[in-house]
């Protein structure tokens, strides 16, 4: 029973990831999730009480892979340089594998508006950004990275980069290979900032 439970909550969480790429945030509802979902609205609520919560496991589910990815760059002891392309390449391997999960990403701003989902949402961009900003720091100290630079300038072109190809991959219909664009683009703004 408990275990179905689980399975029905995740099918639950996967639909309106579906439905929410399908029509976006200004249209989601809990009767189109119900629907993709193929129950009522009265099964989606003994799962979850608000469409607010249903948003709040689906940003939680998009950033289940955060601690695994920052783990991984201390486990294999990359330098500094080599987290930085890891952090950026693995996110972008996960959006290829996964396109639908991008529409959390680009629903940001939005999901930002929800008092419910605003602190989360903030404790995920926060989190990577933290971790990036002391990577970039340790590039410098290490004279990877040019010492006159602020990190946080340098985080924010890497990850505004980053989003810019999510969304122009999203909008050619995934026709592109994003880990490829990601990659490159990660390769081009470092040699830019690379100590000579």
């Amino acid at each position: 029973m408990q275990k179905s439970l689980i399975k029905r909550r995740e099918s639950i969480i996967v639909s309106t990831i579906q439905t929410l790429n399908a029509v976006g945030l200004q249209n989601l509802s809990t009767k189109l999730i119900a629907n993709q979902e193929g129950v009522s609205e009265g099964t989606l609520f003994r799962h979850f009480k608000t469409k607010s919560e249903i948003m709040l496991a689906v940003v939680d589910h998009f950033s289940q892979y955060d601690d695994a990815i920052i783990e991984t760059c201390g486990q294999k002891n990359f330098s500094p340089l080599e987290a930085i392309r890891y952090f950026y390449n693995a996110y972008a391997e996960y959006y290829q594998n996964y396109p639908e999960i991008t529409v959390v990403i680009q629903a940001y701003d939005s999901l930002m508006c929800d008092p419910e989902l605003s602190p989360k949402v903030s404790s995920i961009i926060y989190k990577r950004s933290d971790f990036m900003i002391k990577t970039i720091q340790a590039a410098m100290d290490q004279k990877l990275i040019r010492a006159k630079l602020d990190p946080v300038v340098l985080e924010n072109i890497l990850t505004g980069g980053s989003k810019e190809i999510c969304l122009k991959w999203r909008m050619n219909k995934y026709n592109f290979s994003i880990k490829e664009k990601t990659a490159e683009m990660v390769e081009l703004i470092l040699n830019g900032f690379m100590e000579n």
